[in-house]
Order: structure tokens, then C-alpha cells, then sequence
């Protein structure tokens, strides 16, 4: 598993894991320099705002409802045109955070935001997808 993968610098790897994050958002909510988060493939709510910055959870839209939703408590930068997740829901109680060695609070950084990473690669497919049957549809 590539989550389990100690990059050598992994702080800049995860600049540049977040960066590409930040580049296949934006391909799922294409207005999202624009403060609009609205998506076919994902639930946003704002839940704060700063001049650059917003903090968002994101969801998966077309999850069934007796499934578990996991929801991604994420800071989204526009001006570095990054996004960081900051908490999992049900992942790590900031309890247990604070008991951690900056090493340690790095690898879990690298594992939620790689993690991300997938979930919205997944998305991406998903969309592809669904744009190619509509297509074939019409």
C-alpha cells in the first residue's frame, strides 16, 4: 500500500500530494475558485470562510443510505491552489492526536490526504463514467 510508502522529504510530498488533490477537485467542482462547491459527485457544506481559505466537508453524493458516509473535513487554499484534509470522520479523535510525536502526526497527514487521494480519483472514474452513459444515451 502506497499509504504505508515513507517518501524520504515526505512534508514536500505531501505540498505535492495536496497540490494534485487541490487540480482533481477542481476537475469535480469546477467552479470552486469561485467559493460555488456545488457537484453532481460531491456534498460540500461551507463550514468556514476566509479571504483564500475555505474549510468544507466533503462527502460522496450517491451513497445509498444505508451506507456509512465518510466525510472529509478538509482546508481548501486557493491561493497555493491546495487542499489538506484535516480530519476523517471516525478516523483520529483530536484526543488521540495530541498524544502523537510530530513524526507520527506527519505520517497520519500523509495517510488521510493520500487516502483523499483515492476517494477522489474514485470520484473522477465515477463521473467518467457517468458522463459516457449519458452520452451514450442521448
Amino acid at each position: 500500500m502506497l499509504n504505508l510508502v515513507r517518501p524520504i522529504n515526505k512534508s514536500f510530498c505531501l505540498q505535492v500530494l495536496c497540490e494534485e488533490n487541490y487540480t482533481r477537485l477542481s476537475r469535480l467542482i469546477p467552479k470552486i475558485t469561485e467559493g460555488d462547491f456545488n457537484s453532481i459527485a460531491v456534498d460540500s457544506q461551507v463550514i468556514a470562510t476566509g479571504p483564500f481559505t475555505y474549510t468544507v466537508y466533503f462527502q460522496h453524493a450517491h451513497t445509498s443510505k444505508e451506507a456509512t458516509k465518510s466525510r472529509f473535513k478538509c482546508r481548501v487554499y486557493l491561493d497555493t491552489k491546495s487542499v489538506e484534509v484535516i480530519h476523517i470522520d471516525e478516523h483520529v479523535s483530536s484526543g488521540q492526536q495530541q498524544n502523537l510525536s510530530p513524526k507520527e502526526i506527519l505520517n497520519n497527514k500523509w495517510a488521510i490526504n493520500y487516502f483523499f487521494e483515492k476517494w477522489l480519483t474514485f470520484l473522477l472514474s465515477f463521473a467518467d463514467e457517468h458522463s459516457r452513459q449519458q452520452t451514450i444515451n442521448a
